[in-house]
């Protein structure tokens, strides 16, 4: 008989932490509002959940490129807009240098003004957003000290002449920026394809040249080369007008797909939430039976507690 008032006794008393157990689970999800605390509580629920979790982690790292990346280009937009400034500037120059009636000191003038167009688009050319260049390809960063990727390099010829030309240091990659495992998200196009391929510098310091050696020998022969870089300065400025217009396009093209993958964060999250989000009614009306039946399961054992032997003679 022992045996068995042993058994039952112990049997409510499981009963009991079983209630107490469900009831404290009970009321941390509702204090948490989630439904469930652990994914053991809900297997097929907890791997949905993280795979949504990982989605909406994605998407964050993603979008998170795309405003670097559209900040990246709406600094390339502006440099390229004050280059094209320089490049109108530089025409007008030009054909100034063209007018017969220059004289040598008019020449050198409007000469010492190219050479400051050079040296502002050499700037431009070489503009930071905080520290790295826009057009510097891939290589963004990483220069020695005192170096960039454009800079002008000055040749003394046998003949005594000067020969002044920019070199590229840069990557010929494309500026990419990374954002998971294997994934990179193209942004702007290195400085060799928008500066050193469109012959900007190049056009600008030979016209410098031809405007400082007053050619007056051969007159035609000076007003050809100067018309020819009137001509290429026409060029040039399309060339770029164009890929400013590529840069602008391409700010588009990322405020649109971070709209499109913003909206698909949203669903993720309103998915998630409905998965994780508890049933607070539902929870409330199970916690109240759970407390009844608790309360009924306390009550026999305390009127199993008060039996005996004695009872029983």
């Amino acid at each position: 008989m022992r045996i068995g008032m042993n058994t039952k006794f112990g049997s409510f008393l499981a009963d009991l932490e079983r209630l107490s157990s469900e009831i404290t689970k009970n009321q941390l999800k509702i204090s948490s509002g989630k439904n469930f605390l652990k994914p053991s509580d809900d297997p097929p629920s907890a791997v949905i959940t993280l795979n949504y979790k990982q989605g909406i982690t994605k998407i964050e790292r993603y979008t998170k490129a795309l405003d670097e990346g559209y900040a990246f280009l709406k600094a390339q937009e502006s440099v390229l807009a004050q280059v094209e400034d320089l490049i109108a500037r530089a025409k007008i120059l030009a054909q100034q240098g063209a007018n017969a009636t220059n004289d040598l000191s008019a020449r050198k003038a409007i000469a010492n003004e190219i050479d400051g167009l050079v040296q502002n688009l050499l700037s431009l050319a070489n503009s930071q957003l905080g520290e790295k260049y826009l057009f510097g390809g891939q290589k963004t960063t990483g220069y020695a000290k005192g170096e960039a990727p454009f800079k002008i390099v000055r040749e003394t010829l046998p003949t005594g002449q000067v020969i002044e030309r920019v070199i590229y240091q840069g990557s010929t990659e494309d500026f990419q920026i990374g954002y998971d495992k294997d994934m990179k998200l193209t942004v702007g196009e290195n400085g060799q394809k928008i500066f050193m391929d469109s012959s900007l510098f190049e056009t600008l310091l030979s016209l410098k040249r031809t405007l400082l050696a007053d050619n007056q020998i051969d007159y035609q022969k000076e007003a050809y080369n100067i018309q020819e870089a009137i001509g290429n300065l026409d060029r040039i400025f399309n060339y770029i007008a164009e890929k400013r217009g590529e840069v602008g396009s391409r700010m588009m093209h990322f405020e649109t797909k971070k709209q499109l993958y913003e909206d698909f964060k949203g669903t993720l999250e309103s998915n998630l939430g409905n998965i994780e989000s508890a049933d607070l009614a539902k929870l409330a009306s199970r916690l109240q039976s759970l407390s009844i039946a608790y309360e009924a399961a306390l009550k026999a054992v305390a009127l199993f507690s008060d039996l005996s032997l004695a009872k029983y003679i």
